[in-house]
């Protein structure tokens, strides 16, 4: 089989796993929000005026950091157990969930900041689903790893919310919205 016949391959396969979720499929999902994620913190790093950036310059790479050592630890992890990944930029792009908005830039720094706090929320729900999925799977090692990724985001976004003045699901998704 030549190389593009078995890209082709992993892209129907892919594609009837996004459509039966699976806990892989899932994690798919996450890896491309945390690219977008990391490249949005980024942006809003350089253009975010005003206190927010006080924050950004704060606790910004760290988010990029953990992030991207995330994302490297969750494409191993579903790698050497025989699942696809994103792997190009139309990839992620298809497998985001998060928007994106190059006029945002010009927003103000607390827009800016709370709408990486929408996207932390946004992960969560995406985490929470994959979560389930490997404990269904039986794939306790994604379940432990993707648990630490939500603990992680869950005390971002409430830092976040502090800071910004907001009550901690102030403006986020809740049961009642029909998002997901």
């Amino acid at each position: 089989m030549t190389s593009t016949e078995k890209y082709e391959q992993e892209l129907r396969q892919s594609d009837i796993d996004h459509h039966t979720p699976t806990a892989g499929a899932m994690t798919g999902h996450i890896i491309a929000n945390l690219v977008i994620h990391s490249l949005k913190i980024s942006q809003a790093k350089l253009f975010a005026q005003g206190p927010a950036t006080l924050l950004l310059a704060q606790y910004g790479d760290r988010w990029i950091d953990y992030e991207q050592s995330t994302f490297a630890l969750l494409n191993r992890l579903l790698v050497n157990n025989g699942e696809s990944i994103p792997t190009t930029t139309d990839q992620f792009k298809q497998f985001t969930m998060l928007e994106e908005d190059g006029a945002a830039k010009y927003q103000s720094g607390a827009e800016q900041l709370f709408a990486l706090v929408k996207d932390f929320d946004t992960q969560t729900l995406f985490i929470t689903k994959a979560i389930e999925l490997a404990n269904k799977e039986n794939w306790p090692e994604l379940a432990a790893q993707l648990s630490i990724l939500l603990a992680w985001i869950k005390g971002q976004i409430a830092l976040a919310q502090r800071f910004l003045g907001h009550d901690l699901r102030t403006g986020l998704y809740t049961e009642d919205d029909d998002d997901f």
